[in-house]
């Protein structure tokens, strides 16, 4: 399942990038893409995924590599 979501507040490439590597890691996520350019998040996800509690750890993450920085759903 292929969801995509806006993030506020990333202020440079090299977060975005930290930021996939780690969401690409987590459970029930296939795939990630982090755009800085376009400020998008593309997840590739499990088909049983909770996308909140992915979601919700997504937000986790890139506040602690960016802090300030949100995963929002558009």
């Amino acid at each position: 399942m292929k969801k995509k979501f806006k993030i506020e507040g990333l202020l440079c490439a090299n977060c975005g990038n930290k930021i996939e590597e780690e969401i690409k890691n987590l459970a029930g996520v296939n795939d990630a893409n982090v755009s800085f350019l376009t400020e998008k998040v593309k997840l590739d996800l499990a088909d049983d995924a909770n996308v909140d509690e992915i979601l919700d750890m997504c937000n986790k993450i890139a506040d602690k590599i960016e802090p300030g920085s949100k995963i929002i759903a558009k």
